[in-house]
């Protein structure tokens, strides 16, 4: 009988202790959570792509269009008066390394000079920078890369190496 009350009375003072401790403890459904806003310089525009998970920075002054390209997507940011820009082509990709073959196959001139290998801003995925040549563009500056299942291929005029990495850095990897 003894042992009837204490336990009677620890499962009174449990049920007290959930009903009126516990919610003190448990966030407000109705307070509004903190949030992070990217900030970016007067001038530049966000491109966002949930298909592709990431978003980045460019100067308002160029136009970003899609194309799809079989089994690719190019993304083009292009300045109309100038021609100059740079081009991000992307397609769904299962190895874990660009292998020799996707190099050759996707760089026909198979030109690959000072290539460096580098970490993006998120500080995690690696890169391949490197200069190239293109038939329609002549000497380029490019960087490659493999994230969530696809591989990007990022291509700018080789004059434009140092604009292009101030655009790279506002590279922004989405998450679900």
């Amino acid at each position: 009988m003894k042992y009837t009350i204490i336990i009677i009375i620890g499962i009174i003072t449990l049920g007290l202790i959930f009903y009126f401790i516990l919610p003190a403890f448990q966030p407000a459904e109705d307070v509004p959570q903190a949030q992070f806003i990217r900030i970016w310089p007067a001038g530049w525009l966000e491109y966002k792509s949930w298909i592709f998970k990431f978003s980045l920075l460019y100067p308002d002054d160029l136009i970003a269009k899609e194309y799809s390209e079989g089994k690719g997507t190019t993304i083009a940011f292009e300045n109309q008066k100038t021609r100059r820009g740079f081009q991000i082509f992307v397609v769904p990709y299962g190895e874990n390394q660009i292998t020799p073959e996707r190099f050759k196959s996707d760089v026909p001139s198979g030109v690959i000079e000072d290539q460096k290998d580098i970490i993006l801003i998120d500080g995690i995925t690696r890169a391949s920078m490197f200069y190239s040549q293109n038939m329609a563009m002549g000497d380029t500056r490019e960087v490659w890369f493999i994230k969530n299942g696809f591989l990007y291929e990022v291509t700018t005029y080789r004059e434009l190496d140092a604009w292009l990495s101030s655009i790279i850095q506002t590279w922004k990897f989405l998450e679900f």
